[in-house]
């Protein structure tokens, strides 16, 4: 009797334990997946780089170059992988997961008879803030703390002022845009 007593016991402490070992690991599971997607929702990095893709319009950080009207992929340059411009100006729209306090943008042009190539920037009050590109092969830096930032996008614009029809520039697929903190 007393040995079916502490078998008994026995049998319901492990159930007991078995229950309670499983209820920490459910519980555990469970804080490793709120974790998991909490550390893939913030950006913690101190800089963030997007290699340009100027056959692809649209994805998912970068949308742009806009109006498309104004672009043509068959290039008078004879370089593989550029793109036209025909008319100006034209726009681009950055994605930003977080405030960065600069943006650095490098890539080649090939002005066929231009002079007057201006990137700029869209500030708060809805100006822009140009800068000349000076080389075939350009790195520009643009302060953010004025810039516009709408729905987590920044807006660039390539201004071409003396562009008349038969003139182009002609853009590398080689673009970068890294922003920092």
């Amino acid at each position: 009797m007393a040995n079916s007593k502490v078998l008994l016991i026995y049998k319901y402490m492990n159930k007991k334990i078995i229950r309670q070992f499983f209820r920490y690991l459910w519980i555990a599971l469970g804080a490793m997946l709120i974790f998991f997607v909490f550390s893939q929702a913030f950006y913690t990095k101190r800089s963030l780089e997007y290699n340009l893709n100027f056959s692809e319009s649209l994805s998912r950080n970068i949308r742009g170059w806009y109006p498309e009207q104004r672009l043509t992929n068959l290039s008078v340059s004879s370089i593989a992988n550029a793109f036209d411009v025909i008319a100006e100006p034209v726009y681009m729209k950055i994605y930003t997961p977080i405030n960065f306090e600069e943006m650095i943008i490098k890539g080649t042009v090939y002005p066929h008879h231009l002079e007057n190539i201006n990137l700029g920037l869209k500030q708060q009050d809805g100006s822009w803030d140009l800068k000349k590109i000076e080389d075939n092969d350009f790195s520009i830096s643009f302060d953010l703390t004025d810039a516009q930032i709408k729905n987590n996008q920044l807006e660039i614009i390539l201004s071409m002022p003396d562009l008349l029809s038969p003139a182009r520039l002609s853009l590398i697929d080689n673009w970068q845009i890294i922003l920092r903190r």
